[in-house]
């Protein structure tokens, strides 16, 4: 549990410093790219990667022959909701579209790398118990 929390705090503080540097590139820098639903986009990914730490952090307590499905599982549902997400703001939104996907798809980056460093490292740490 204290991993967990760890692991929750460490994507708060990913979260909190992707919002205002986005913000702050996107208001002052580009302030012509800048969309109104941006500050969203960071809840979306956190609340995303919250999810996919905390259903790591259980599959790794469990059996580890379930590791490698319920990461694939995870992955995919996480994949398909982005496309969803980013397809439907194309569609209906249509403003600032270029920046929005730029963002999105970049934000898509930082936070699988965040929650692959995650997933090793839990997988680690249960390797490491159960052999040791």
């Amino acid at each position: 549990m204290r991993e967990l929390r760890r692991y929750i705090f460490q994507l708060t503080f990913l979260s909190i410093a992707c919002l205002i540097t986005g913000y702050v590139v996107l208001r002052a820098v580009f302030p012509e790219y800048y969309f109104p639903l941006y500050p969203y986009m960071v809840v979306f990914f956190f609340l995303l990667g919250s999810i996919t730490i905390f259903s790591i952090q259980n599959v790794t307590k469990k059996e580890n022959s379930r590791y490698f499905n319920v990461f694939m599982i995870i992955k995919m549902i996480k994949l398909l909701s982005i496309v969803t997400i980013a397809g439907a703001y194309a569609l209906f939104v249509r403003e600032n579209t270029i920046s929005f996907l730029f963002t999105f798809f970049a934000y898509y980056l930082i936070y699988s790398i965040y929650e692959a460093y995650v997933s090793m490292k839990l997988n680690k740490a249960k390797n490491e118990i159960t052999q040791g």
